[in-house]
């Protein structure tokens, strides 16, 4: 299976449609969002086109801390502002999601999607003994996949790797992996080959890029 992976949209609509458009055509056979699709507080016409983009190529996914309010206990304003159909899609969206023989979250595996101050958390990184251990312990996959540090970071259970996104990522026989993925709002995303257990990092231009 090839699994398109998108994490951190924050509204940016036309790079996650350059990004979804280059996944069609890798041929993925499934598109999963890592969360931060939007932001409660963005503009609607910008969630409703991010929310139609990943509805249209049947993406599954998770909520972050910034989509949170759009996709549980979402307020009577909020439905007032926001298109009915983006709404209907990000509720779609859950805390954590276990999806090829993966598991997907926007913040830690240990830490609970289901509470906003655990989506909200930054106190310190991933790759810290103490909370990669607490990671491991929270999912029993060969692979879980995060986003939320704008950053790319792959690590095992002895700790963070030396790589940075910028090479394809195979995950060795008998180890297992957590990996913070890009953010689209700077045009990262990525694929992964559960055949061959390759992570494919991508990226598509934008704006702040030099010729």
């Amino acid at each position: 299976m090839r699994i398109g992976i998108v994490t951190d949209v924050h509204g940016e609509a036309e790079l996650l449609a350059a990004a979804l458009s280059a996944l069609r055509d890798a041929a993925v056979d499934a598109v999963v969002s890592l969360g931060d699709t939007a932001d409660a507080y963005a503009d609607p016409e910008c969630v409703g086109r991010v929310a139609a983009a990943l509805r249209e190529c049947g993406a599954v996914g998770v909520w972050g801390n910034h989509d949170f309010g759009l996709c549980r206990d979402v307020s009577a304003e909020t439905r007032l502002r926001f298109p009915a159909e983006a709404l209907d899609y990000l509720a779609t969206m859950r805390p954590r999601l276990e999806f090829g023989g993966c598991h997907f979250s926007h913040v830690e595996p240990w830490l609970n999607g289901e509470k906003l101050e655990d989506l909200w958390c930054f106190g310190s990184r991933p790759d810290e003994p103490d909370r990669l251990a607490k990671s491991f312990a929270a999912f029993p996959h060969r692979a879980g996949f995060t986003g939320h540090y704008h950053r790319w970071l792959a690590m095992t259970e002895e700790g963070a790797l030396p790589w940075s996104g910028t090479a394809d990522l195979a995950f060795e026989p008998g180890r297992r992996y957590l990996v913070v993925v890009g953010p689209m709002f700077r045009g990262d995303f990525a694929i992964l080959d559960t055949d061959r257990w390759v992570l494919e990092p991508r990226r598509v231009a934008t704006g702040t890029d030099q010729p």
